[in-house]
């Protein structure tokens, strides 16, 4: 979901939303954690960690942050899966 995103435009909003709608409170929840695991948590920023926990609680709340929020919650949980992706690649290679 690593989308480029007109901000201006209606139909982007929507699909913004819909890409945000994605993830429940639960996933949300679940990259905060991992992002807390002392292997992970150079990797995150404090405010990489605060967006995450605003997403979480706007999903919690069936709601939406603002559209540059949105923006960055997503690329931060592209950023959290393509570290996973890389761990698990690095444990099947050992």
């Amino acid at each position: 979901m690593d989308n480029k995103y007109d901000l201006s435009d209606p139909t982007d909003i929507d699909i913004l939303k819909s890409d945000f709608d994605y993830y429940d409170a639960d996933e949300w929840q679940a990259m905060i954690d991992w992002s807390l695991l002392p292997e992970n948590k150079r990797s995150f920023t404090f405010d990489e960690r605060g967006c995450l926990m605003q997403a979480r609680k706007k999903s919690l709340y069936n709601n939406y942050p603002s559209s540059k929020q949105m923006v960055w919650a997503l690329k931060i949980a592209a950023k959290v899966e393509a570290y996973k992706k890389k761990q698990a690649e690095q444990a099947e290679e050992e």
